[in-house]
């Protein structure tokens, strides 16, 4: 039962980080949010990144290219996350 909600939590995490590295995509690809899936990626991932807003500063801009660094704030707590997660399965495996 235990391996199972690990395996859960694990999936939950590759399903936020997904949707983060969608969103990257989109913004790096200039997405037009009218488009139903953008919106969605959009609106759905906004809910896991809003604890990290305020941790660095919340754009880049390079000549006229303005990036997002919350999102790769907030990628790299879900990988940190994963990997624990993934080492907790690892140690209550009973191989």
């Amino acid at each position: 039962m235990l391996k199972l909600i690990i395996r859960l939590a694990y999936f939950g995490v590759i399903f936020i980080e997904g949707l983060i590295i969608t969103r990257i995509a989109l913004l790096v690809m200039n997405a037009n949010l009218e488009n139903n899936f953008a919106n969605w990626v959009f609106n759905t991932s906004t809910m896991f990144l809003t604890p990290f807003e305020g941790i660095v500063t919340s754009s880049l801009q390079i000549n006229n290219f303005t990036l997002e660094l919350t999102p790769f704030v907030a990628l790299l707590f879900y990988i940190i996350i994963a990997f624990v997660l993934s080492e907790l399965l690892k140690s209550f495996s009973r191989e």
